[in-house]
């Protein structure tokens, strides 16, 4: 099983577009750590997987393009809480329903 994590990035509440990011990719890390637990044979990837942290050379559409086609290369996809309220989610969520993948909603996990 490949898991491509959909979590808000551009969309959250902190100030800053660096201090945005920041806080994704903490989330993105526990979310990766909490599915490896559930999932321990799975490979997981996030978006800061697909395009690095420290990379601020790469613009926010480039970044969601690379995004797009690595959760395409995987079969399920996880949406983190929040993700109705991101774009860049909602663009996950649609092209996951177009291409079939499995969709796990972490709006309905309890923490």
């Amino acid at each position: 099983m490949k898991i491509y994590i959909s979590t808000p990035i551009n969309g959250r509440k902190e100030k800053t577009p660096y201090e945005r990011r920041k806080a994704a990719h903490r989330k993105a890390k526990a979310l990766k750590a909490y599915l490896a637990d559930e999932y321990p044979d799975a490979d997981i990837i996030t978006p800061f997987d697909v395009v690095p942290f420290d990379d601020t050379d790469v613009t926010e559409t480039e970044a969601l393009g690379r995004d797009i086609t690595a959760l395409l290369e995987c079969d399920t996809v996880f949406l983190d809480r929040g993700w109705t309220s991101s774009k860049g989610c909602n663009l996950e969520y649609r092209a996951a329903k177009i291409y079939g993948l499995r969709i796990i909603d972490g709006n309905n996990i309890e923490e």
